[in-house]
């Protein structure tokens, strides 16, 4: 048989390529991908024994009909940025550094709706300190969320894992405090902190003449996690 008769096989055609009016046979994809799981985890040495790890597992859910194409590898390259930016800002964090960063998963670059979103997200933090006298300390926290009410929106995505990290952070510091002498912290706080939320009904001046707006701190979630009390 000449080569005519043949084609891409990935196209499935088996018509002669001199009849492009003909009907083309097209094998469909076999696999679809309904979900797909990302984590990172990273060790780092603050030096003097002290040691910090970081981990992330983030749940990816795709949210296309049955059936339709979508870009998956640029869906789990934005997600795997989306988790070493989470576990670099808490590196970033235990070294008292500033430095904003972006949590939430990135939009795609073409600009269309995401054909993904963030179903379940796990965050784990775990700090060994040292103590002097041969002692150490390692207090180790995880938390597991369902953030399908925020996953909408990149920026709410991001206040829920900055919330959630500081709620780990809250923990982890009141034992390292604790295990120092201190004492707990009587301002310390383990749950979801509250959102500040610009208040525009409550703008006012100062004395010379610059605008300003209080903020107002919004309800505490209710105890399962839920977006309202």
């Amino acid at each position: 048989m000449s080569d005519d008769h043949f084609a891409d096989p990935i196209e499935g055609e088996f018509e002669p390529l001199d009849a492009p009016n003909q009907p083309r046979f097209t094998l469909e994809e076999p696999i679809q991908m309904r979900a797909t799981k990302v984590g990172y985890e990273r060790k780092f040495n603050l030096g003097d024994y002290n040691a910090l790890t970081a981990d992330i597992l983030i749940w990816l859910r795709s949210n296309v009909p049955e059936g339709e194409a979508f870009d998956l590898h640029g869906a789990i390259s934005r997600t795997k940025q989306m988790a070493r930016d989470n576990v670099r800002a808490q590196y970033l964090h235990a070294r008292g550094k500033v430095e904003p960063t972006f949590l939430g998963l990135m939009p795609p670059d073409n600009g269309r709706p995401d054909p993904v979103y963030v179903r379940t997200v796990s965050l784990g933090l775990s700090y060994r300190v040292n103590l002097g006298h041969y002692d150490s300390i390692c207090p180790s926290y995880t938390d597991w969320a369902d953030l399908r009410h925020v996953s909408h929106s990149p920026g709410e995505l991001h206040i829920a894992l900055e919330r959630m990290w500081a709620s780990l952070w809250a923990r982890v510091d009141d034992e390292i405090r604790r295990a120092r002498g201190l004492g707990p912290d009587p301002n310390a706080f383990f749950g979801l902190p509250l959102i500040e939320v610009e208040d525009l009904t409550g703008s006012g001046t100062t004395g010379n003449g610059t605008t300003f707006h209080a903020p107002l701190a919004l309800p505490a979630p209710a105890v399962n996690g839920s977006r309202y009390p």
